[in-house]
């Protein structure tokens, strides 16, 4: 069947729904779950409602017929070819079911890069949040996010781990329950009788076998009271998990047949080890007296096994995973604590004598399964689908920027940084240790690295915000200035202070109360910005103040209500203030007669004051003189970037080389603050033309940035790029990647009603 042909009979709405997916007849929990999903919608929009990508195992399988495409797991073309397809279909929204295990690249990173060229909204069920993620698992769920237009979850658990682990907004988080069958209660007499197991008590524990489904806590539980209770029979159905399978064959489960045998229980335990169709699987739910789920991690945040539980209504014993405690709460079950055999065995000793507590919970969990019927949730779904069809019509804001971006790559910045601090100058990428080590570049590697933890969790990044903080405190002087310049020894040559060093470090060490306030170097850099705010009074140079700003303007994040901290940056951006109106001269409208270096940190300086301040002359000034530099800057659809060779005097000529990345960073930082601040589209459209500098968009069509090891070019010079790659160039162009990432993540989510949370400094 083509995509592009498929059509539905729609009673309500017309829609197509392309399902992502591992599909029937691979036996997988999420096939048979997408299988229910597709049947409901297509039950009220039409036969023809749903077309599947299947996402293969890199096994073969007899798909049914309205399989359109297959995705090999570990195949990145195919993610990219199925984008492809679903662009030129007539599908109007995609439905991705997303669980770590279905795709390929490390962490299942290539869903994302097939996120990022799908053209159609994209509706994502989680089929597993995790609230304790690795720095990938972290960056892969947070990008996914990015690309979905709304993201369903099952459980009020998994709304708040998202919001509050993941930085999710809440309003993009729907919460649909997992479907089960619409049927009436039925005794398990009925299903008995057709098992012949009138005569016993049934116990079941059903789905894929693997060591973390916790069945031996059970058996050990059952030798305990086999004795008192000869009638009981616990069956464990389901075949091994083929993943466990293939990697370790049958041995859980040869394991749990040697604990039945040593404990006597062949008479009370049968394994029915096979994929059941749901109607087989019915039988034997419908047939049991108590269903147990003895899992092993506290962390499943959604159990298919517990949801078709509740609606058979059943009395489930559990352990207390998280879908289980907000799913058997008020009574609906009772919870054993994990590997506890004892208190397992205790519980059910006590159901099996309670008839009057067990028939209450298999009650109320009926009564909840009658809000979950999967007729029910299909429709909850079509609810979703077309509100974000009609949202994607009107949105303004394309969904497929973010695959114009490169990978954060921190590799060559860790590369740069020993155990002195982080090396100045390269000869290529080669650290050079002629120069010395400088706390300008230590100031922004703080940034730099705290801003991307803030945005990946990536705790492999604090061991360096640390060694870039021990640098700052031996670089600090007893008057509260900073050393710039540092040798390999340690020591300081002799050297005239600045103030642009005065305003990076306060800069790096705003951005480390900002991110680890609770660890000893955030409380160290918090007592540092405090006592060098005496200091900011006597800055006078317009670049220093800006920086000295930007750290101010990240302390005030965490610490809002500090006044002599608001004093501070009240002062600096009224001096910035000042000095634009005793410079501005018709046309020419900046803060001095000369355009020099790292421009747009002076506009950024003044935004970021009013986003605290709410002074509306701090925004009106910055963003003229934000529009100011990209007028000058601006031509022939790139940004042309003013050399340091000469900079540009007012009425003079523009110098054309070099041009640093410096200031292309600084620029996308500050209009991706604008759009924040204004909503204007067009700001947000220069930050991605000025981001494209690095990348070939410029003068030269000559790229600067080497993906490969992660380092930038230090400047675009009349013979091209520079082939030195120090730490101030590539510190510059992390800082606008990782600028542009959490825009798309996250920022974009806010900034209609929180533009304060827009810029991460």
């Amino acid at each position: 069947m083509d995509l592009a042909q498929t059509e539905t009979r729609g009673v309500r709405k017309r829609l197509q729904v392309a399902v992502i997916s591992s599909v029937l007849p691979r036996q997988c929990g999420i096939a048979t779950f997408s299988n229910h999903i597709s049947r409901g919608l297509r039950q009220i929009l039409g036969r023809e409602a749903t077309s599947y990508l299947a996402l293969n195992d890199n096994e073969e399988y007899d798909y049914i017929e309205n399989v359109i495409f297959e995705i090999k797991q570990d195949r990145l073309e195919d993610y990219r070819a199925a984008a492809r397809a679903i662009n030129e279909s007539s599908v109007d929204v995609v439905s991705l079911q997303h669980e770590f295990g279905l795709f390929g690249g490390e962490d299942g990173q290539y869903v994302v890069e097939f996120l990022s060229l799908v053209e159609k909204p994209v509706v994502t069920t989680l089929h597993t949040v995790l609230e304790k993620p690795s720095p990938g698992e972290y960056k892969t769920l947070v990008e996914v996010a990015a690309f979905s237009k709304a993201i369903i979850v099952m459980n009020q658990l998994a709304i708040r781990i998202l919001t509050d682990v993941y930085d999710i907004p809440e309003f993009k988080i729907r919460l649909i329950p997992h479907g089960v069958a619409d049927k009436f209660y039925i005794d398990p007499l009925y299903y008995k009788h057709k098992l012949d197991l009138t005569d016993r008590f049934v116990v079941l524990t059903f789905g894929f076998l693997s060591r973390n489904k916790g069945i031996e806590v059970v058996l050990k539980a059952l030798a305990e009271i086999a004795d008192k209770h000869p009638n009981l029979l616990y069956i464990i159905q389901g075949v091994t998990h083929p993943v466990v399978k293939k990697a370790d064959g049958e041995e859980y489960r040869e394991y749990l047949k040697k604990i039945v045998q040593e404990n006597h229980l062949d008479n009370q335990v049968v394994f029915v080890d096979r994929f059941l169709d749901d109607e087989t699987l019915d039988l034997y739910l419908g047939a049991a007296d108590l269903v147990i789920c003895p899992y092993h991690s506290e962390a499943q945040v959604t159990s298919g096994v517990l949801s078709l539980s509740l609606g058979k209504g059943k009395a489930v014993l559990s352990t207390p995973y998280l879908h289980a405690r907000d799913a058997l709460a008020d009574g609906k079950g009772r919870l054993v604590h994990f590997k506890d055999h004892l208190k397992m065995a205790e519980a059910i000793d006590d159901l099996i004598d309670n008839q009057e507590e067990r028939l209450s919970m298999a009650g109320k969990a009926f009564i909840a399964g009658q809000k979950m019927g999967w007729d029910t949730v299909a429709r909850q779904y079509i609810d979703v689908f077309e509100d974000v069809i009609a949202k994607a019509d009107a949105d303004k804001l394309k969904q497929g920027r973010v695959f114009t971006l490169p990978d954060i790559n921190m590799d060559y910045l860790k590369e740069l940084t020993d155990e002195t601090g982080i090396i100045q100058h390269t000869l290529y990428s080669i650290p050079d240790y002629t120069y010395d080590y400088s706390s300008d570049d230590a100031g922004r590697a703080i940034v730099a690295f705290a801003q991307y933890y803030n945005l990946f969790r990536d705790e492999s990044a604090l061991r360096f915000i640390d060694k870039y903080m021990a640098f700052i405190v031996h670089a600090r002087r007893k008057d509260g200035w900073f050393y710039n310049y540092v040798n390999y020894q340690k020591e300081f040559p002799e050297q005239s202070l600045s103030e642009d060093t005065f305003g990076r470090c306060l800069w790096g060490l705003g951005a480390a109360t900002r991110l680890v306030q609770n660890r000893s170097p955030g409380l160290l850099a918090r007592n540092m910005v405090e006592e060098s705010l005496p200091l900011v009074k006597k800055l006078s140079h317009p670049r220093a103040q800006a920086y000295a700003a930007c750290g101010l303007a990240s302390y005030l994040i965490l610490h809002k209500d500090y006044k002599p901290a608001r004093k501070g940056l009240e002062y600096l951006a009224d001096s910035l203030v000042d000095r634009f109106h005793q410079n501005k001269d018709g046309d020419w409208i900046w803060y001095d007669d000369m355009l020099t270096y790292d421009n747009a940190r002076l506009p950024q300086a003044l935004l970021l004051a009013y986003r605290h301040l709410k002074v509306p002359e701090y925004l009106e000034v910055g963003l003229k003189t934000l529009d100011f530099l990209i007028k000058e800057q601006y031509k022939d659809g790139y940004i042309d970037i003013i050399g340091n060779q000469g900079w540009y005097k007012k009425n003079g000529l523009k110098a054309i080389y070099c041009q640093q990345p410096l200031d292309a960073g600084s620029l996308t930082e500050t209009c991706i603050l604008a759009m924040a601040l204004t909503g204007n589209q067009e700001y947000l459209d220069m930050a991605y033309t000025t981001f494209q500098w690095f990348l070939g968009r410029n003068r030269q069509g000559k790229t600067l940035y080497n993906s490969g090891i992660g380092a930038c070019a230090d400047g675009l010079a009349p013979d091209g790029p520079s082939r030195n790659r120090g730490a101030e160039s590539t510190i510059a162009f992390v800082l606008a990647l990782v600028s542009l990432y959490r825009w798309e993540m996250i920022s974009k989510f806010y900034y209609k009603d929180r533009a304060e949370e827009c810029s991460e400094l």
